[in-house]
C-alpha cells in the first residue's frame, strides 16, 4: 500500500511517497520517491535590462522650437541629436531612428537618456576627460624652484640654464623620473620663466678688431683684460 508521508527537517516540511511491504509477520516502510517541500521557495532571477525602446519625455513648446532650430545646425553632433530627439517625440523606435539618422541604435538610446536627464544641454558635446597629468602642481613648483637658482649652486660650472642642461639636472637629481624638453619648455613658459642668453666673448690682441670684423656685434664696448682686448 502506497501513501504520502510528511517529514519535518530543520523546521521545514517535506513530502515523501512511501510504501508498506509485509515481510513475514512484520510490516516494512519503504521510501519510493521524494516529492518536494510543502512550501516551495522559488528563486527569481535578477531582472535583466530590457531592450524595449525608450522615448523622450513630453516636449515643451520652447524645447520643440529649439530642437527644430538645432536640426539645421552646421554642427553634426548637435544636428544628429536634435533629429534623434524629434523622431523619438513622434514615437519612432530606437532601431527606426537609427536607420533614418544612419547611426547605431545605442547612440540613439544615449541621446534620449541624456535629454531626459539634462534637457537641451544634451545637444552640447561633453568635453573629453583627457589623459591624467603626468606632473602634479608640486612637481611643477619643484621644477620652477630649481630653475630660479643659478647652476653654480648645484655645482655646475656654468652661469645660465639651457633646456637640455636643466632637463639633465632634473633627472640626475631625481626631481623627476623623466621629462621631455618640450614639456619642460611648456611648464616654464606657463609660469612666465625665461631662459637667459649666455654672453659671448671675442678675444683678440688686435686693436683694429672691430674694423676688420664689422659684422660682429658689441653691446657695451671694449675691455682690457691681462693685456688682451675683449669685446663684450
Amino acid at each position: 500500500m502506497s501513501y504520502i508521508e510528511i517529514k519535518t527537517i530543520n523546521g521545514r516540511r517535506y513530502k515523501y511517497l512511501r510504501k508498506t511491504v509485509r515481510e513475514g509477520k512484520r510490516m516494512k516502510h519503504l521510501s519510493l520517491k521524494y516529492l518536494g517541500p510543502m512550501e516551495p521557495i522559488y528563486k527569481v532571477d535578477k531582472s535583466r535590462k530590457s531592450n524595449a525602446s525608450i522615448y523622450i519625455r513630453k516636449l515643451s513648446k520652447n524645447e520643440e522650437k529649439s530642437l527644430l532650430f538645432a536640426a539645421k545646425s552646421n554642427n553634426s553632433f548637435t544636428k544628429d541629436r536634435a533629429r534623434i530627439l524629434l523622431l523619438s517625440s513622434k514615437k519612432f523606435f530606437a532601431e527606426q531612428i537609427a536607420k533614418k539618422v544612419f547611426c547605431d541604435a545605442r547612440k540613439v538610446r544615449r541621446a534620449i537618456k541624456a535629454f531626459n536627464r539634462n534637457g537641451l544641454k544634451a545637444l552640447e558635446r561633453g568635453k573629453a576627460k583627457g589623459a591624467v597629468p603626468k606632473f602634479t602642481e608640486n612637481n611643477k613648483k619643484e621644477i620652477l624652484k630649481r630653475f630660479a637658482k643659478e647652476p653654480k649652486k648645484f655645482g655646475y660650472p656654468i652661469t645660465t640654464w639651457t633646456l637640455p642642461r636643466f632637463r639633465k639636472h632634473l633627472i640626475e637629481s631625481k626631481a623627476v623620473d623623466s621629462i621631455s624638453i618640450e614639456t619642460l619648455r611648456q611648464i616654464l613658459m606657463k609660469a612666465g620663466a625665461k631662459l637667459k642668453r649666455n654672453k659671448r666673448w671675442q678675444y683678440s690682441n688686435d686693436k683694429e678688431f672691430l674694423k676688420k670684423n664689422p659684422h660682429k656685434r658689441v653691446s657695451i664696448g671694449w675691455k682690457l683684460k691681462e693685456g688682451i682686448l675683449i669685446a663684450f
